[in-house]
């Protein structure tokens, strides 16, 4: 009779609910950084580091250089980005992600009333800093 009650049970409630599969979608895609440099990864051991950056409106960021890949993910706000050593420049907008050039000097500024807020991944050789001011 038990077994019974349980096949009953089993039909009036019906297989097991499937569980919401997970969904990935590519945001971008990309094999330069912001001044067309290949993208070239630290040999040997590696330290990533994920940061958040907030830049009040009109304000900046000075001029500093990345001796490693840094990959910026804008969350809100708009950022002008002037390579120094190229002389060209980017503006980089939230929902972007921007490739930061390396070993280049390199500014920012924040565009309009908004903050810049962004999301930040370094991968250095443990024990070292991914960015130099320059003085």
């Amino acid at each position: 009779m038990k077994s019974v009650l349980i096949f009953a049970l089993a039909l009036a409630t019906g297989p097991a609910a499937a569980q919401p599969a997970a969904v990935s979608k590519p945001i971008s895609a990309q094999q330069k950084t912001l001044s067309g440099q290949a993208i070239v990864l630290p040999q040997g051991p590696v330290e990533v580091t994920f940061s958040e950056i907030v830049v009040p409106a009109g304000g900046a960021i000075a001029p500093h250089k990345h001796p490693y890949p840094r990959y910026a993910y804008l969350v809100s706000g708009r950022l002008k980005v002037t390579n120094l050593v190229t002389g060209t420049a980017a503006e980089v907008k939230a929902g972007d992600l921007a490739i930061d050039a390396i070993d280049q000097w390199h500014e920012a500024a924040v565009v309009g009333g908004e903050p810049v807020r962004m999301l930040v991944i370094d991968q250095a050789p443990p024990g070292f800093v991914n960015t130099v001011r320059r003085d």
